[in-house]
Order: structure tokens, then C-alpha cells, then sequence
């Protein structure tokens, strides 16, 4: 018997040293657990993306403001050009009525009153003086109309 409790003794104390070998493959594994689980924790863990109203209220905001801020920014560029073209022609009438007043003042005058007429008589409706010879170049001009002493029919020949 001897012997048979030497083999008992010795299977004991193999499956003993088998039962301890498995718990400490057992317990290395939870401390590798848990620093895995303390690794995670301490890095930080992605959110997933979720739809914010108001990062989307806050973009329409904007892309309103920028549309607004390009349409006014056209509306003044359109009235500066409109308020340059008024000046041009506020320019010009200012100056039809500088020539009016120094016609209004040459007609006070008798002798300044007779030019302008004569200028007007000559230019206007091609009249001539008295015993006045008028000469036309026909190598000149042929178009007697556009000079004014012509008629429609003198174009039709």
C-alpha cells in the first residue's frame, strides 16, 4: 500500500499542480482584463454624430446672412451707377441752362437780339440776305437734303 498511496499522494499533487497552473492562467487573464478596461476608459471614446438643430439652425443662419449681405452689396452698386448717370445728365442740363439765360440775356440786348435771329434765320431755315449769291459745290456734297436746301424730290432725280 505503500506504494498505492504514493501514487495517490503523487496524482493528488498532479491535479493540484494542474488545478493551480489553471488558476493562474485564470487570474493572468483578468489582470489583462482589467488593464484592458483601464486602457479603454483612460482613451477617449468617439461619439457617434448625431443630428444637432442647432449647428443646422446655426448654418442656415449663415448661408441666409451671406446671401443677403450679396444681394445688397449688388442693390448699392446698381444705385451708385443710377446716381452717376443722374449727375451726367444733371451736368448737362445745367449746362442747356447756362446757353437759355445767356440767350435770355443777349435778347435784352437789341443788337445781340439781331444776331441770334440772323444765326437762327441762316442755319435753321437756309435764308440769305438781299442781293446775296449763295454758291453750292456739287463735288461737295450730292445730297441737297441733308445740307437743307433740297426737297424730296430733288432725290427721287
Amino acid at each position: 500500500m505503500n506504494e498505492e498511496q504514493k501514487i495517490i499522494a503523487l496524482k493528488k499533487k498532479i491535479n493540484n499542480d494542474d488545478f493551480r497552473r489553471q488558476e493562474k492562467e485564470i487570474k493572468e487573464l483578468r489582470r489583462q482584463q482589467k488593464f484592458q478596461q483601464k486602457f479603454e476608459a483612460a482613451a477617449p471614446k468617439k461619439k457617434k454624430r448625431k443630428f444637432n438643430v442647432i449647428n443646422f439652425l446655426f448654418s442656415v443662419f449663415v448661408l441666409y446672412f451671406a446671401y443677403t449681405a450679396f444681394n445688397q452689396y449688388q442693390m448699392l452698386n446698381d444705385l451708385n451707377k443710377s446716381i452717376e448717370q443722374k449727375n451726367a445728365e444733371k451736368a448737362e442740363v445745367a449746362k442747356k441752362a447756362g446757353e437759355l439765360k445767356e440767350d435770355v440775356e443777349k435778347m435784352n440786348d437789341e443788337e445781340a437780339l439781331m444776331e441770334l435771329i440772323e444765326k437762327i434765320a441762316r442755319d435753321q431755315y437756309k435764308m440769305v440776305k438781299p442781293n446775296e449769291i449763295i454758291y453750292i459745290d456739287k463735288n461737295k456734297n450730292d445730297n441737297k437734303l441733308i445740307q437743307g436746301i433740297g426737297s424730296k424730290e430733288d432725290l427721287e432725280n
